[in-house]
């Protein structure tokens, strides 16, 4: 099988997302062509063991195909990235997840795919990305609280490059599963993270915005008021996918506690 561009570019979004569904695949890179076009050549890229199609249970959510990285796939990633095979973080053990967790990650990868869509063709561009993983936890200890410490664990860290400067998020996708005074936790640590300058001696950064991405307006409501609770204010902004899916992650969609009217990302 001859690789095309495209071919090698689906591979590294792959790669970069961990696991995409095929309509994520669709709209990233075959926005003009037919179901049937991207569902063959996703097809070869299996045959051939670039991807990997990942069968779902009868009772999973997940109505379509997912598609992981496969061996061959892992070659072409480290032969496009120049580093050593060694160093591509994938083994096939990899792609067998729970199903919970694989549509969580699917959620971060919904914002990653509505953001590139929407950073097409504009001035501003992503300057780094970095899909959340063990390198990124951070325990904040905090004086006067019950526990010892609470944990700064993202699903995503990454900064926007505009023509007003750069702009850094913290990005996480919240799938309705944990508790509101958890949630709550994670605002006092971001805060605290913030703060002390613990983040600006790791990332060289002044500072950083928290992006939350909820399923529902209901649960959005109740994530808003929980942080205006622990005190957070213009640091955290709130919206729902379907307003990402809709009018795109840079569209006026998104909420503060301590603001009426929505605000976008680049403001």
């Amino acid at each position: 099988m001859v690789l095309t561009t495209r071919d090698v570019s689906i591979i590294l979004s792959v790669y970069e997302n961990r696991f995409l569904k095929r309509d994520q695949i669709q709209r990233l890179f075959f926005p003009n062509a037919s179901l049937v076009a991207c569902n063959m050549r996703l097809k070869k890229l299996n045959e051939h063991r670039f991807v990997d199609r990942l069968e779902r249970p009868a009772t999973s959510v997940i109505a379509q195909a997912v598609y992981a990285l496969d061996k061959r796939g892992a070659d072409i990633v480290a032969t496009s990235l120049e580093v050593d095979r060694h160093k591509i973080r994938w083994n096939r053990a990899s792609n067998r997840v729970e199903w919970l967790f694989m549509d969580h990650t699917l959620g971060v990868s919904e914002f990653k795919v509505c953001l590139d869509i929407a950073l097409a063709g504009r001035p501003e561009e992503i300057f780094f990305y970095q899909r959340g993983d063990k390198s990124q936890l951070r325990r904040i200890s905090v004086t006067g609280a019950k526990k010892k410490y609470f944990v700064v664990a993202p699903d995503a860290f990454f900064g926007i490059q505009s023509g007003r400067g750069k702009h850094i998020f913290f990005l996480e996708v919240d799938m309705g599963t944990e508790t509101l005074s958890r949630f709550a936790e994670k605002v006092t640590a971001y805060k605290r993270y913030w703060k002390s300058r613990q983040y600006t001696e790791e990332y060289g950064f002044n500072h950083f915005r928290v992006l939350t991405v909820a399923e529902s307006e209901r649960r959005l409501a109740n994530l808003i008021q929980a942080t205006g609770k622990a005190g957070g204010r213009q640091m955290f902004l709130f919206t729902t996918f379907s307003e990402i899916q809709r009018k795109s992650p840079l569209g006026s969609i998104w909420l503060s506690p301590f603001t009426d009217s929505p605000t976008s990302l680049l403001e």
